[in-house]
């Protein structure tokens, strides 16, 4: 069980219904649905009963959300410490949906501040929390990643919470694929998501069984039975390398698609005649005044999407 499913069945006990829990995490009800069944099947047992009022907890469930409740409370407050213990150094925190050159850029910045020095604090969550970590000053900024498909909801949800926008790029829907993939090696330049089924799917974390699955399901495709849940990009990159699985991805797709990350090697395919997108952007409070840190990582973002993805941004 991860962390955001732990968070998503104390907020479905909370809301009381699948609906209200998934407006207030700002994910869809079958993202929601798909965490109950995987955290159900994981420990055997019933934790939700439907009935015409909503949720109800079972004899079981109600244990198990007073035994988690706590954890969860804990798990946020200790994301809050380490996002809002700034030392006396220069500081930066950030918080996206999970881009791997985010590291590159936070560290070119620290190069830059050997003398100095530079406290950075960098984390992925999901959307939603990505939003209230912003709004509650607990990241000077947000770098997300936003499906077409959820557009409008998270731009309304943006503006309630008083945060700004600022879009970058568009890029096309896809999968990365390591060597172990036979698509690594295609002649195709683009794929139907119809030619994945079998192959195992890698999960970020952040986006766990949420967005994963709502968008697999409008693509067509089915969660895997063998699929990698991580928590790192790391993680991804090792598991692309070592295995003939896949992860959704969206950028800027090259003549051959190859990308190279360190020691990594990947392929991006977009999917054919796909009509989801994704929009790259960031997102600051209001009334909030951007720190030099801030400004310097927003001018290096524009840089690498510019020079190192293809994309034209807008400010």
């Amino acid at each position: 069980m991860t962390n955001n499913q732990i968070h998503y069945m104390v907020e479905i006990a909370k809301a009381g219904s699948v609906n209200q829990a998934a407006r207030n995490l700002f994910i869809s009800q079958s993202s929601l649905s798909g965490a109950i069944q995987s955290v159900e099947a994981e420990f055997g047992r019933k934790i939700f009963a439907r009935s015409v009022k909503g949720m109800a907890l079972t004899p079981f469930g109600r244990q198990f959300i007073a035994y988690i409740t706590p954890i969860d409370r804990q798990l946020q407050q200790l994301y809050s410490m380490r996002m809002t213990a700034v030392s006396a150094q220069e500081s930066l925190s950030v918080i996206s949906n999970g881009f791997y050159y985010l590291s590159d850029i936070v560290t070119s910045m620290g190069q830059r501040r050997k003398d100095s020095g530079l406290h950075v604090f960098l984390r992925e969550e999901y959307s939603g929390n990505v939003a209230d970590a912003v709004m509650n000053g607990e990241a000077d900024i947000a770098v997300v990643r936003i499906w077409s498909c959820y557009r409008d909801q998270l731009l309304e949800r943006f503006l309630s919470s008083n945060l700004l926008y600022h879009p970058l790029c568009s890029m096309e829907l896809g999968v990365d694929v390591g060597p172990m993939n036979p698509f690594f090696r295609s002649q195709d330049v683009d794929l139907l998501p119809e030619q994945l089924a079998g192959y195992p799917q890698i999960i970020d974390e952040s986006l766990d069984y949420g967005p994963y699955a709502d968008i697999l399901s409008k693509l067509g495709l089915q969660m895997e039975r063998t699929r990698y849940v991580v928590n790192s990009r790391a993680a991804i990159y090792e598991i692309l390398s070592r295995t003939d699985g896949y992860v959704l991805n969206s950028r800027k797709a090259t003549n051959d698609g190859k990308v190279k990350h360190d020691s990594y090697e990947w392929r991006f395919l977009p999917f054919r005649n796909c009509s989801i997108t994704s929009e790259i952007g960031w997102v600051r409070r209001e009334n909030s005044v951007l720190t030099p840190e801030a400004k310097e990582f927003i001018h290096l973002l524009q840089n690498h999407l510019l020079l190192c993805i293809g994309c034209d941004y807008n400010i």
